[in-house]
């Protein structure tokens, strides 16, 4: 869809001119994929660990054990293993590539918690994640025991080869040195010589048939532990049981604010006014339709703010004509010119809908309030199952998500998000630009 400003609010077809939402497609079935061997990559996986396993398996280990022994050298062995950790992280990360070019087993990336700290303390406690989870000393273990295995098969390999080669070349040369001689017998030459034939050619498909088990520990040590998912799988609910009450709280004082500042007067004023009407109808007609007809005004007042107020809790015009319409209706109340792109194929669920729709809501108001910004841009796409919405304008930046879990604004926003089990990333820096980017899990 092509991108577009809209200056003005337009106003929503009539009911019965509102398109008719399509049912969602059922979902395609993957594809089934044939397994097949590991074949010559394999093959030439394994002779690559065989060579890593002599020119470069020292060194990590090498660091790793000048780390262990200098720690008491006044700190000199903290910078050896500091050296080891990034370098050993390099190496399970390259492990990994490896492993997916060769076999392509498809395992998921494990990510590590992230800290909620800033700056130099943030990183360190990053660090300290990535040391302490399990992915990264089964990375480790994968990578030690990969350059064991090859370098166990390729010394075999060389073992086998190399008698079944001496020991053939002896047969069929009885004058060779070291070999059985010339007064052997043709049996025992004959015996020598087919047995070096079968050590021989037996070491080829050996070595071939290596890369099975090559590939086996793989897809033992890369793939997450159970209760590493488990693990996982427990914080993504808790936190997004979190965000659902955090965000219920926000809703439920938001709705308070706006009932006790804006309707419950209004009704108050209004009952006073035909109140006192009612009281003037027999003395002073006039007086009282001047009254009745300010407490007519004051119930369309009341009116208006009530819709407002159940447009904030749901809109219905993202119900009757879905997200890109309802986010232009958003970005045409705007003050700030704002540019919308929805690059949506298809449905993509009421709760990824809804959160997205919030999430461009509140981001407008607040660049609206406090950005001083000239130009918005909002982007809304989805691709494999996310639904990513961002807003980004070129205001004076400083932007912050409060600490409070019940205060409105980003704060609120950021519990709505991940109550959707979704993520929201706000990056604001001083002097601008600001950029909010809410990734939520949809149905298509």
């Amino acid at each position: 869809m092509e991108t577009r400003e809209l200056p003005r609010e337009s106003p929503p077809p009539a009911a019965s001119q509102r398109p008719q939402q399509p049912l969602p497609p059922r979902p395609a079935q993957p594809p089934r994929t044939r397994r097949r061997g590991p074949g010559p990559m394999g093959f030439a996986n394994v002779t690559a660990s065989a060579v890593l396993c002599v020119v470069w398996l020292w060194v990590p280990v090498a660091l790793f054990a000048t780390g262990i022994g200098g720690l008491f050298a006044l700190g000199a062995g903290l910078i050896a293993l500091a050296a080891w950790f990034f370098l050993q992280r390099a190496i399970n990360a390259g492990e990994r590539v490896r492993a997916e070019a060769v076999y392509g087993l498809g395992l998921p990336v494990p990510r590590p918690r992230r800290s909620a700290r800033d700056g130099f303390p943030g990183f360190l406690e990053d660090q300290w994640f990535v040391l302490a989870s399990a992915p990264f000393w089964r990375g480790t273990a994968h990578h030690l025991l990969k350059q064991l295995y090859g370098g166990a098969v390729g010394i075999l390999f060389l073992l086998a080869v190399g008698t079944g080669a001496y020991l053939l070349c002896g047969a069929l040369n009885p004058g060779l040195r070291g070999s059985l001689g010339t007064d052997a017998s043709a049996w025992a030459r004959l015996a020598a010589g087919t047995g070096g034939a079968a050590l021989f050619l037996t070491a080829w498909p050996v070595v071939w048939f290596s890369a099975w088990l090559d590939r086996l520990i793989d897809r033992w040590l890369l793939r997450p532990a159970r209760t590493a998912e488990l693990e996982k799988e427990v914080h993504t609910l808790d936190r997004a049981r979190t965000g659902a009450i955090d965000s219920a709280t926000t809703e439920r004082l938001r709705i308070e604010r706006d009932l006790h500042d804006g309707v419950q007067p209004m009704l108050v004023a209004l009952s006073m006014k035909l109140g006192m009407a009612k009281a003037k109808l027999a003395s002073g007609p006039d007086g009282a339709a001047v009254l009745v007809a300010e407490a007519h005004a004051d119930s369309k007042q009341a009116i208006t703010e009530l819709r407002q107020l159940a447009r904030g809790i749901h809109p219905a015009v993202l119900t009757d004509r879905g997200l890109d319409p309802a986010v232009s209706a958003l970005a045409a109340r705007s003050v700030i010119p704002v540019e919308v792109d929805v690059a949506v194929s298809g449905p993509v669920g009421a709760e990824a809908e809804s959160v997205a729709y919030f999430v461009v809501a509140e981001a407008l108001t607040n660049a609206n309030k406090h950005s001083g910004a000239a130009r918005i841009r909002v982007a809304i796409s989805e691709h494999a199952g996310l639904l990513t919405v961002s807003i980004a304008d070129d205001g004076r930046g400083g932007a912050r998500i409060g600490g409070s879990a019940s205060a409105s604004g980003l704060a609120g926003l950021a519990g709505r998000v991940a109550a959707a089990r979704g993520t929201l990333t706000l990056t604001s820096p001083e002097g601008g630009p600001t950029t909010i980017v809410a990734e939520v899990p949809c149905a298509s």
